[in-house]
């Protein structure tokens, strides 16, 4: 398709088997995006990401960038360090990388990931920068903001609290396109089924209560020790109940802290550790109950999403995009305070109390999280999106050798030649014999010539002979 036009979608990471969110959204609205422009992924290295991405027919690119996670944690000297990446090899390289490409526009995930959006400004690209974080509100979060707006055309973030610091300041170029899904990558036919199987290799009886949780990784802010707090409440008050945490270990000591809370405590056979689910739907379907305890504001909360497409039940920390989540699909009496681990386990004790209330608030749920994060509420906003998209004048990137090229490029290109200049001396060195070896040629080539000589004189002398008898 030569006449559409190339997208180049810039991932901050590509974690080689538990999927984040951020990846997630990021290959959903490269597939959204693919039916409009030739897009193609560029991921730091092989991975999950970059595996899904060649299935749906979409070209990953493998090149490594430094990421610039004080864009999410501002702090001060932001603005100085943001602009010395300017003066660092990976922005020339990440540079020549757009010049071989000639996108027509660059799209970088998340505030942390400042080059791609740096070097495109700089090569006139346009830049939309797709924000799925909640930028830390402290006293240089505007220095973040500021940032990104200097090298973005267009903006768009995932939810109004990913938002809520860029809106200030810089509405006019502000769009807001909430995460949504595709229902064939679901099988709701299946879910009984699904359920029944996921259960039975779990171990867990029909009639036990199964409350779980779910992350890429087991971390402090992600709460994984507040939901473990939370379902040992629940287990002293529920027999019935079931706990399943799923997440691969992050750090060695915060998990084994997990895992002895649980093995001292009474309830420890109650509980089940996963460390990866290849199929999310079969998780949820054989769960009762997800608890979400995040401790950090959240840009939208997939997992909350994913639980009510599902029809489950949901409780979780009013932490940023969960708070969103839960209050637009009117779950707010399932929220509970930040931090109250308490609240968790009285509000889903609650549910386990009520006869059919797993059932109807799962129904619900299943009905406004289509309504207000559906399809085709996605699809609606995403037409305006494009339409903002491409409005933004395109020009044609420079050539390579308009690219500029900092000192420490020159110092590194420079070792480069001096390394091949030293392999061809090396080589060059070792094909040509030295001099002792030259000196024991020699000598084998003149003992050779005189043991020659001598044979022709032997040779001479018995032919003489042999003529003088004949005589």
């Amino acid at each position: 398709m030569p006449s559409t036009k190339k997208l180049l979608l810039f991932s901050h990471i590509c974690n080689k088997k538990n999927i984040t969110g951020a990846e997630k959204l990021l290959l959903f609205l490269a597939l959204k995006l693919s039916a409009y422009y030739q897009c193609v992924i560029v991921v730091p290295k092989e991975g999950a990401l970059s595996g899904l991405a060649a299935q749906s027919g979409i070209r990953t690119i493998v090149h490594h960038i430094p990421l610039l996670y004080g864009m999410c944690q501002p702090h001060e000297g932001l603005a100085e360090q943001a602009e010395g990446l300017s003066r660092d090899v990976s922005f020339v390289e990440t540079s020549r990388l757009l010049s071989h490409e000639s996108p027509d526009y660059v799209l970088v995930n998340t505030s942390v990931h400042v080059i791609p959006a740096m070097a495109a400004k700089a090569l006139s690209i346009p830049v939309i920068w797709h924000i799925t974080e909640v930028i830390s509100n402290n006293e240089y979060a505007g220095d973040s903001v500021k940032i990104i707006d200097q090298y973005s055309d267009w903006i768009i973030c995932i939810s109004e609290s990913a938002a809520a610091p860029i809106r200030e300041s810089i509405a006019e170029k502000l769009s807001l396109l909430y995460p949504s899904w595709v229902w064939k990558e679901f099988n709701p036919d299946l879910w009984p089924q699904l359920r029944e199987q996921q259960r039975l290799a779990w171990k867990v009886a029909s009639t036990e209560k199964l409350i779980g949780y779910i992350s890429s990784y087991l971390t402090a802010e992600k709460g994984s020790d507040h939901f473990i707090e939370a379902a040992l409440e629940i287990a002293e008050k529920h027999e019935e109940s079931r706990f399943v945490v799923i997440g691969a270990k992050n750090n060695d000591s915060f998990y084994g802290k997990l895992r002895r809370r649980v093995s001292e405590s009474a309830y420890a056979e109650r509980f089940i550790f996963i460390d990866y689910v290849a199929n999310v739907e079969s998780a949820f379907s054989a769960m009762d109950v997800v608890i979400i305890p995040s401790l950090k504001d959240e840009g939208f909360g997939l997992t909350a999403m994913e639980a009510m497409i599902l029809g489950k039940p949901v409780v979780a920390y009013a932490s940023g995009g969960l708070e969103e989540i839960l209050s637009l699909t009117g779950n707010q009496s399932y929220l509970a305070s930040t931090g109250n681990y308490y609240e968790l386990s009285a509000k889903t004790s609650a549910i386990l109390e009520q006869p059919g209330e797993i059932e109807s608030i799962g129904n619900n749920n299943r009905i406004q999280i289509e309504a207000c994060f559906g399809p085709k509420a996605y699809e609606a906003n995403l037409q305006v999106i494009l339409g903002q998209i491409n409005s933004l004048p395109v020009g044609s990137t420079p050539a390579l050798k308009r690219v500029p090229r900092s000192a420490a490029s020159k110092v590194k290109a420079k070792k480069r030649r001096r390394a091949r200049k030293t392999r061809r001396v090396s080589s060059a060195s070792a094909r040509r014999p030295s001099r002792a070896m030259r000196q024991r040629e020699a000598g084998r080539n003149k003992r050779n010539n005189r043991g020659s000589r001598k044979l022709r004189r032997v040779r001479r002398v018995s032919q003489k002979s042999a003529r003088k008898k004949k005589k």
